[in-house]
């Protein structure tokens, strides 16, 4: 899904990597990713069988049903509930908020190492993951800028790119997003002399 972003604002982002490393050691990378990171069936299921589970329990204590009409109702109640989860828009909205953000840090730390901000010669690259299905943001800075400002200091990126990215201005809300994490590592990881560009600016779609 390459046309998550039209040629102009990759473009514009990548312009604005540039911009920030300028004042900067530090590298700075970008990764979208527009497939799910969690596969709900398994929690559609497991919905479906927790609600299978507690039908019958009302309906005998209250009814004179039969053992095995219980039983069908049972299986009927999971067949339902479980085709509503797996094949309607409700199914992601039964995966738990913490197994998204688990599964976005995950991916996060994956494409920082895939894409070798770790190998950076001063250890300060960042990454900035920006999960579409999952609608979440996350920032993975290497050791030699995370030992100096810590957890915190990239909450304000995230803020800036989801605050695009909910107002349908996605690229902008990078753009912002990355200026701040420049603003981040300049206050810290001043320019070098020889400093060279060690990883690419474009924006990598997945």
């Amino acid at each position: 899904m390459t046309h998550v972003l039209t040629e102009s604002e990759h473009h514009a982002v990548a312009a604005a990597i540039r911009a920030a490393e300028a004042t900067t050691a530090g590298e700075i990378r970008v990764v979208i990713t527009t497939q799910p990171l969690v596969r709900h069936a398994f929690y559609a299921l497991m919905w479906a069988a927790l609600a299978a589970l507690v039908m019958p329990w009302p309906l005998a204590l209250f009814t004179a049903l039969s053992v095995p009409m219980l039983l069908s109702l049972q299986a009927i109640v999971f067949v339902l509930v479980g085709a509503l989860l797996l094949f309607s828009p409700l199914g992601p909205l039964v995966v738990p908020p913490s197994s998204r953000r688990a599964a976005a840090r995950g991916a996060a730390i994956d494409h920082f190492l895939a894409h070798g901000i770790h190998q950076t010669r001063e250890r300060t690259g960042v990454l900035i993951m920006v999960a579409l299905p999952e609608r979440l943001v996350e920032v993975v800075a290497d050791e030699g800028i995370h030992s100096r400002v810590g957890h915190e200091a990239w909450r304000t990126v995230c803020a800036l790119v989801l605050a695009g990215a909910r107002e349908e201005r996605l690229a902008e809300g990078l753009s912002n997003g990355v200026a701040e994490a420049g603003r981040i590592l300049a206050a810290h990881v001043p320019p070098r002399p020889g400093d060279t560009n060690e990883l690419p600016d474009r924006v990598v779609v997945i």
